[in-house]
């Protein structure tokens, strides 16, 4: 069985979702995140690829876009944009998607138990995306 617990999160000011949501980081290229980024200045994906608040000149995996995604979630905490929850939870979620529903639980869970397979692997990734994304994480 997989070990999996509680987390505090940092989510959504109550109201300001559906300004937040944003689709998957990498369903964009870096023009159109930004130009997305530039209409929608309330959206996640500004912290999720935050290359888009430097010139092309800076690349994408230059230390000062991770340190640009930290800032930037965290003046959100400050502000009240987000708001960090006092304690540990378990968050469950329902996605409808063309008249199909899959309801699932978000958790914090072992590294181990992703490798080992305890947890399944819903998609294969790149080791140059996870790297970039384990940098974001350790960033923010």
């Amino acid at each position: 069985m997989a070990d999996i617990r509680p987390f505090i999160s940092i989510r959504p000011q109550k109201g300001k979702a559906a300004e937040i949501a944003a689709l998957p980081y990498d369903v964009y290229n870096r023009e159109e995140a930004t130009k997305y980024v530039e209409t929608h200045p309330e959206s996640f994906l500004k912290i999720d690829r935050a290359e888009t608040q430097f010139p092309l000149s800076v690349d994408m995996y230059d230390e000062r876009v991770y340190r640009k995604a930290h800032d930037m979630l965290w003046e959100g905490v400050e502000n009240g944009t987000f708001i960090r929850e006092d304690k540990k939870c378990y968050y469950v979620y329902e996605l409808t998607m063309q008249g199909r529903v899959q309801t699932g639980i978000v958790a914090c869970a072992s590294i181990d138990d992703y490798h080992n397979n305890v947890i399944k692997k819903h998609e294969n990734t790149r080791a140059e995306k996870e790297a970039d994304r384990i940098r974001h994480v350790e960033a923010c």
